[in-house]
């Protein structure tokens, strides 16, 4: 399981805004620099709703822009509670760029884009000027200043150059840190001040094509390695970090968790001209058209119910098959020696992750290929895909799909023939990263609970359930009197202490391991996400539990998810039909929510959406 990331998170509401170009002006020949401002920097209300002011607080956030497309037309995305709705008869056009100054004072945001041929971004930039108008959303998160590294790698193209040139001027005073930056000509540096301790070295490409040289690979390869814990950013074209990636991690063994990549484009071949719509209607191109559909229908129905891609793929990550690939390991037997599997069985796993392009092999043995890559480059995959972690458990509780249907009952049981439930209770790595998963997701609905509620009348708060941990991170965060206590299972303590709660906080939290929702007499409660993983007894006997736990006056804080307002919205089905499977809950309706509300006791005072279809309730004891 991964450790606590050096770098602490907030995320904020997703806000579409309508800005105006102040200034542009090139700052080099390579770079323009646009200067918006307008009433919608700052909070305003639109439709309904009260809307925040912009925050970064992130050198590397990114905010997106609209543009118009190819015929002119701009299609913008709606606006909710904390996030946007995309539409559903068009795809907007959008692009991200991190801003490099924001005066809220001034009323200011600076932007910085890398001026070249072509493009839907670069041209807007050229063309832009004062008076015109401009669309943003985000920032949606900001990242901190990485902690506990004794130096900073930083290594980036042009593009990264808006974050590089941030960050150095936000670093601590002293920190020491090691830049190489990459330009099309010499004539593009940048005045980078810092009060940093930083030896930057620029990287001319002297007119070759963005994306096609080793410039920074070689740069960072041979250069001085600093002593002490490093953390490495590296950010630019996806093709030319792949062996800087290799390089810092398999060859350097920096941890995942100390490391931040990012491709911020892919460099692409022009596709061949595509024959025009309608081009062969004639009655034997018909006949043959009809032949071809009755055939990918085919392939389509095989390719969607074959289950042995998924089960080969979650095995290898598993067993670290890939991640040793990527070290540098071809042969079939050091593979099963290193990863501790049966030789023979693992040369049939391999080949046939050859079959389906997830390895290539060849006279040097195995190597990755594109999809692989991508896999071994995405920090999340290995959790994701872990047949020992959450994930895979409840992906895997389909399997009892046609129970669930027929009953409504949860049908899915482990191998040993357990549910989820009693599963999770002794097993501290399915646990921990069922609790870590949901604790990511409770990122976004966080500052919702903190505008949704009067935190600042509450001396402490009792907090349990799932994502509640972030919440409370955000919470004492925001109100610096504030205290905490979370009731968890203690495998799940471990967790939170060690991998979401920030070390500025964790003074004012107190972490209780108990199963109940709270001591007698809690005047504050805060439950995030309890009820899901409950069948609705269950969940009723939750509540009545915390609501004989409360004080007379005191409030039950209830945040859970909702059927979400889209019906089409195949992820949140599929998400109910897995809780369904699993649990015996799914996605519960706000009336069903309140309805085992009213069975337990309790009473709402009052509710509100929070947005990424959460609701939060304000309960008492009746």
């Amino acid at each position: 399981m991964s450790t606590r990331s050096p770098r602490s998170v907030v995320t904020f509401p997703i806000v579409l805004r309508e800005l105006t170009v102040l200034r542009a002006e090139n700052i080099t020949p390579g770079m323009r620099r646009l200067t918006l401002g307008g009433a919608q920097l700052d909070a305003f209300e639109k439709d309904g709703l009260d809307l925040p002011a912009l925050r970064t607080e992130g050198f590397d956030d990114h905010v997106k822009f609209f543009f118009a497309d190819e015929t002119g037309r701009l299609i913008l995305p709606g606006q909710n509670v904390s996030s946007l709705d995309w539409p559903a008869d068009g795809r907007p056009v959008a692009k991200d760029y991190t801003p490099v100054r924001h005066d809220p004072e001034a009323g200011e945001i600076d932007f910085d884009f890398v001026r070249h041929d072509g493009g839907v971004a670069s041209t807007w930039a050229e063309r832009a000027e004062p008076g015109d108008s401009a669309w943003i959303a985000g920032p949606k998160m900001s990242h901190s200043h990485p902690e506990g590294a004794d130096w900073l790698l930083v290594i980036g193209d042009e593009t990264a150059l808006p974050a590089i040139g941030r960050w150095l001027a936000e670093m601590p005073e002293g920190t020491k840190a090691r830049v190489f930056i990459e330009i099309g000509d010499d004539s593009h540096r940048q005045e980078l001040p810092t009060r940093a301790d930083a030896e930057i070295v620029w990287l001319s490409r002297k007119g070759a094509p963005a994306g096609t040289t080793d410039l920074l690979e070689q740069a960072v390869r041979t250069a001085d390695w600093l002593p002490g814990t490093v953390f490495a950013w590296v950010a630019g074209e996806t093709l030319t970090l792949k062996g800087i990636r290799r390089h810092l991690v398999a060859e350097r063994q920096i941890p995942r968790d100390h490391t931040h990549i990012t491709g911020y484009w892919r460099r692409t071949e022009h596709a061949p001209t595509a024959l025009p719509e309608g081009a062969g209607t004639g009655t034997a191109e018909t006949v043959a058209a009809e032949a071809e559909e009755d055939g990918d229908a085919h392939e389509r129905l095989h390719e969607l119910t074959d289950l042995a891609p998924g089960y080969a793929i979650r095995t290898a990550v598993t067993l670290g098959v890939f991640d040793l690939v990527d070290a540098g390991v071809r042969d079939a037997g050091e593979l099963a020696r290193r990863a501790a599997a049966d030789a023979p069985t693992l040369k049939a796993l391999l080949d046939y992750l050859v079959s389906i392009d997830l390895l290539a092999a060849g006279e040097e043995g195995y190597r990755l290929t594109p999809v692989s890559e991508e896999l071994v480059e995405d920090d999340h995959s290995a959790e994701e895909y872990h047949l020992e972690g959450a994930q895979a458990a409840f992906d895997a509780s389909l399997s009892g799909l046609l129970h669930t249907v027929r009953t409504g009952e949860a049908g899915y049981r482990t191998l040993t023939g357990r549910t989820l439930t009693a599963a999770m209770e002794d097993d501290p790595r399915l646990a921990g990263t069922a609790r870590t998963a949901v604790e990511e997701e409770a990122m976004w609905i966080a500052p919702g609970v903190l505008k949704a509620h009067d935190w600042s009348a509450v001396a402490e708060v009792t907090a349990t359930g799932h994502g509640s941990a972030t919440v409370v991170n955000a919470l004492l965060k925001e109100f610096p009197a504030l205290r905490a206590r979370i009731a968890a299972m203690p495998s799940v303590l471990r967790v939170l202490s060690d991998q979401v709660l920030d070390t500025d906080v964790l003074p004012r939290v107190e972490l209780v391991a108990r199963s109940a929702a709270a001591p007698e007499g809690t005047g504050t409660l805060l439950m995030s996400r309890q009820l899901e993983w409950l069948a609705d007894e269950d969940a009723v006997h939750t509540l009545s539990e915390a609501a004989s736990a409360l004080a007379p006056e005191g409030t039950l804080v209830l945040v859970e998810m909702v059927t979400a307002a889209d019906a089409d919205d195949v992820d949140a089905v599929l998400h109910h039909l897995r809780l369904k499977c699993a649990f015996g809950s799914g996605v519960r309706g706000a009336d069903e929510v309140e309805a085992l509300v009213e069975r337990a006791g309790l009473v709402v005072r009052n509710r509100k959406d929070i947005g990424w279809d959460h609701r939060l309730w304000i309960l008492g004891r009746a």
